[in-house]
């Protein structure tokens, strides 16, 4: 890749997103239309965030970490919750969904790299900050899940799941040959009728389930804790790279040493 990226803006569409200057009418303008559909909606989607030769670098950069991802191959409940053994066999809770995604660590990311760049931008930040409410607005300070990359490789999928954080934000930067669609039923949690709906979704049921146009380029804001939410089985040799990045409403957030454990094969650095 020839095209160099000196500031982290460069490989945002500001054209499109003017969040460079946040301050400015069009900078206010664009978090409010952002703000109304994320709490309208439970997610923000801002296709072609990313320039298309940023984004051509960016896959790069990923692509060539991908012997470094960790890959965690399990099953889980809907909740992400242990099974308790004294609720009925057909409880919605104690039913496996099956998950096998790799991930590449924060603390593998390339100091200077595009990825580190963008994660570590002041401007992004404020601007998720903003779109969700939140002010004041912390990075995570989890040397291993502070921004790492999601690995879809051929069989790769993740089970319908509600987060355990309030708000998840995610950045595709490749398609799969075939599959790796985000699949979700927007806004339940809480419902009278909740579990219902999940068995139904568990069961198969397609009513009310919903297909995210998420394009290479897409920046995804989510509130993933209200949303059922999966990401279909991927085939092919070209994998799906999604990075996660973390924000959180206190400084110092980490990730619990079981989940670390969990997504990393480990609990600390390498270093």
């Amino acid at each position: 890749m020839s095209y160099q990226f000196s500031k982290a803006q460069e490989m945002v569409n500001t054209e499109r997103y003017p969040m460079a200057d946040l301050d400015s009418g069009a900078g206010k303008t664009l978090v409010e239309t952002c703000r109304k559909e994320f709490v309208t909606n439970g997610l923000c989607i801002l296709p072609g965030f990313i320039q298309p030769e940023a984004l051509e670098a960016l896959a790069d950069e990923a692509n060539q970490l991908l012997d470094d991802a960790y890959f965690c191959n399990s099953t889980h409940n809907a909740y992400l919750t242990e099974s308790d053994p004294e609720l009925a066999p057909d409880d919605v809770t104690q039913r496996q969904e099956a998950t096998f995604v790799g991930s590449v660590a924060y603390d593998l990311l390339p100091d200077g790299g595009l990825l580190k760049r963008l994660y570590l931008w002041d401007s992004l930040k404020c601007f998720i900050g903003g779109i969700l409410g939140k002010e004041p607005f912390f990075r995570f300070a989890d040397p291993l899940g502070a921004c790492s990359i999601n690995v879809y490789v051929d069989g790769g999928e993740h089970g319908w799941h509600f987060d355990e954080s309030k708000f998840t934000i995610t950045l595709l930067l490749q398609q799969p040959d075939e599959g790796g669609l985000f699949e979700y039923v927007p806004q339940i949690r809480g419902l009278d009728n909740e579990k219902e709906i999940v068995q139904g979704v568990l069961e198969g049921n397609r009513q009310g389930v919903m297909q995210l146009p998420f394009t290479p380029g897409t920046l995804l804001i989510f509130a993933g804790d209200q949303t059922i939410h999966r990401v279909t089985r991927v085939s092919g040799t070209i994998p799906r790279l999604v990075p996660v990045l973390c924000f959180g409403e206190t400084p110092g957030l980490v990730n619990s040493e079981e989940v670390r454990k969990l997504f990393w094969g480990r609990t600390a650095t390498n270093g």
